[in-house]
């Protein structure tokens, strides 16, 4: 049976969201988010179209066609545009999966889809202050097993009568997109079966915040006085940290893929 066209299908696709279409440029170009998340499209778009040609799968308009059933439930209870945006991401990937990729469902591009939304700055509402807790938590324990007694009052460390506070920018929001984006993208070149991959990405989720709270225990001794360095060492706290989380990640992803061979 001769292969349904691809780009066609996902031009249909799009066409029959133009709603969530509307919504992702409005929010790419929207100042309060960051248009990040074309990296992350550029990443899957890549996957897409780099990936060598395969036989499509049985039936694969299956899933595809169940994601836009969905869909127009969701539509017709007017469930809000955002929330909907998740099942065009999720109809994508089943589309691209079963004709580009020769499986049902990839994980990687499925995540490099999510990670495309421009939900910048819901993730800095909700996340922000959690993340910056969990740091100051990892940090207290860090310091405390260094023999300094400091205890986290919300978001801040207190010791010896000051309190040091991890602000928003040191959240981690941004090193934990950029980190599953990092991910994402070397388990889909790769070509990580599903599972492998989110098994990557939930280690990556721990090298970075791990990584995170080091940096957050590392710029205390800056703040609180017991270290003297200069301004600029802040940011290259913030860059050794990643950089370390990141080498971490391409060493996860590469162990990953000498145990799939």
């Amino acid at each position: 049976m001769k292969r349904p066209p691809f780009a066609l299908l996902l031009a249909a696709l799009c066409l029959a969201c133009w709603p969530v279409l509307r919504w992702f440029v409005a929010g790419t170009l929207d100042g309060s988010n960051d248009s990040a998340g074309l990296l992350a499209a550029a990443a899957a778009a890549a996957i897409i179209v780099l990936a060598p040609g395969r036989e499509a799968i049985a039936r694969p308009l299956m899933l595809p066609c169940v994601c836009m059933a969905v869909y127009l439930a969701a539509t017709a209870c007017q469930v809000p545009v955002p929330a909907r945006s998740l099942i065009l991401a999720l109809a994508i990937t089943a589309l691209a999966s079963s004709l580009r990729l020769g499986k049902r469902f990839d994980m990687s591009l499925f995540a490099l889809c999510i990670l495309a939304l421009p939900f910048a700055a819901t993730l800095q509402f909700y996340l922000g202050y959690p993340l910056r807790v969990l740091a100051g938590d990892l940090s207290a324990f860090l310091l405390r097993m260094n023999g300094i007694a400091v205890a986290r009052e919300g978001a801040m460390l207190a010791w010896q009568g000051q309190l040091v506070s991890i602000d928003a920018p040191c959240s981690g929001v941004k090193m934990l997109w950029s980190g599953l984006l990092l991910a994402s993208a070397l388990a889909g070149a790769v070509r990580l079966s599903s599972l492998r991959t989110a098994v990557a990405l939930v280690l990556a989720i721990v090298a970075i915040v791990a990584a995170n709270a080091i940096r957050a225990t590392a710029l205390f001794y800056m703040e609180a006085g017991i270290v003297h360095l200069p301004a600029s060492a802040h940011d290259a706290i913030g860059v050794v940290s990643f950089a370390a989380a990141t080498a971490g990640i391409l060493f996860m992803t590469h162990r990953m893929e000498q145990r799939a061979a």
